[in-house]
């Protein structure tokens, strides 16, 4: 007892208490209990707001079915016929690809054989002509399917689907580690399209955005895993059918999953396959009306050769986020900055070894403030704190 006393007083008493800490400090941040991870992400927010990303690209287009549109087609659910109108007028425009921030999982009520069930005081043969033509989802799906270019959007859920569809078509995933499926978001069930939907379309993909504990979006899932299959954000399959790509890659070691990537595109993600957004402000020129579209007052320069993602921004139809910049962004707007942060190489990253080089650093630096403390003065110990 009397040695340790001897050198704690020869260390210095202080040098004593600042290395007690410095392990409490460390043991803290291993732990990481919620508060801390809330601090953390709090001071993420603030880089944010204190740096936001300049969109100076404009790799995608939202077509928004906005106020002015429901003004001029009628309410919402629209007849899938017109969904094809606007597919064909994007096609036609030069759109690269048509992602659907919407969900076709039940048949078009507006179908005239439906339709015809409903309608009182038909006559026998208005009603049998009604029955024999195609019906709206038909419709659109040969609009799709002459399109080749529309990703349909889908979405994971709590429940297993009891539904019969066929399974869509696989998309190659080419693993390089031991076992990525056991960090993926998973979700033991999907919603889905219309099996005659989703058989047109070039690809389907994940809408699901999960926020925060705390309700704000930080990052979006690139792959989640759902009724035991691999699925891609829609974001990703846009990409991926633009490039024409078949397979899709993800990178993982111990510490979890390291990258997403596609043929001549690497996204590094957190260790659950999370992309970190880099979100910029709103801006309304990332909009395009869908009126304006169906009525052929848009010029070819706002679609030709962009990635269009068609959703909407009308009161009680939008899907509002909380992101660190904005308190109610559309979901839709959400996935347009995922697009606008790849393709100008914008993306953040944190890899997995960044907590054991925080920490190491943490240590050397604390260390050299104890050392060197006695020494140097207080004034260059703070100045030394404050650059740490």
């Amino acid at each position: 007892m009397n040695k340790l006393a001897q050198f704690a007083q020869s260390f210095g008493i202080g040098r004593v208490a600042c290395l007690c800490l410095l392990a409490l400090l460390v043991g803290l941040r291993v732990w990481d209990p919620p508060p801390l991870q809330s601090l953390r992400a709090r001071t993420f927010d603030f880089y944010q707001v204190l740096k936001p990303r300049h969109a100076d690209l404009r790799p995608a287009v939202i077509v928004d079915i906005d106020e002015a549109s429901l003004a001029a087609f009628g309410q919402w659910p629209w007849p899938r016929t017109l969904l094809a109108d606007l597919v064909t007028k994007l096609t036609k425009l030069g759109s690269a690809a048509i992602g659907f921030d919407i969900i076709f999982a039940e048949p078009d009520r507006m179908s005239p054989a439906v339709a015809a069930q409903s309608f009182r005081n038909l006559d026998p043969q208005t009603r049998d002509r009604l029955q024999s033509l195609p019906s709206n989802d038909r419709v659109f799906a040969d609009a799709i399917r002459q399109s080749g270019r529309v990703i349909l959007g889908e979405s994971g859920f709590h429940l297993r689907s009891a539904s019969t569809a066929p399974e869509p078509p696989a998309i190659g995933v080419a693993v390089i580690g031991p076992n990525p499926g056991r960090y993926l978001m998973t979700f033991p069930g999907l919603v889905r399209n219309l099996p005659e939907l989703e058989q047109a379309a070039a690809g389907r993909g994940m809408l699901t955005i999960r926020a925060e504990p705390d309700g704000i979006v930080r990052k979006v899932p690139m792959v989640t895993k759902a009724e035991g299959m691999v699925v891609p954000a829609l974001t990703l399959e846009m990409l991926r059918a633009v490039t024409g790509a078949k397979v899709m890659m993800i990178k993982d070691d111990a510490a979890g999953i390291r990258s997403v990537a596609i043929p001549g595109l690497e996204l590094p993600t957190d260790r659950n396959g999370q992309l970190w957004i880099h979100f910029s402000h709103y801006d309304p020129a990332r909009y395009v009306s869908a009126k304006d579209v169906l009525e052929d007052r848009v010029s070819p320069d706002r679609i030709n050769g962009k990635l269009v993602l068609i959703g909407t921004s009308a009161v009680g139809l939008r899907d509002i986020k909380t992101t660190p910049i904005d308190p109610a962004m559309s979901g839709v707007e959400v996935h347009a900055q995922v697009l606008e942060s790849i393709l100008s190489n914008s993306v953040l990253s944190y890899p997995n070894y960044a907590i054991a080089a925080e920490l190491a650093v943490t240590v050397v630096f604390g260390l050299a403030i104890i050392a060197l403390a006695p020494i140097v003065g207080a004034l260059i110990v703070l100045l030394l704190g404050a650059v740490v």
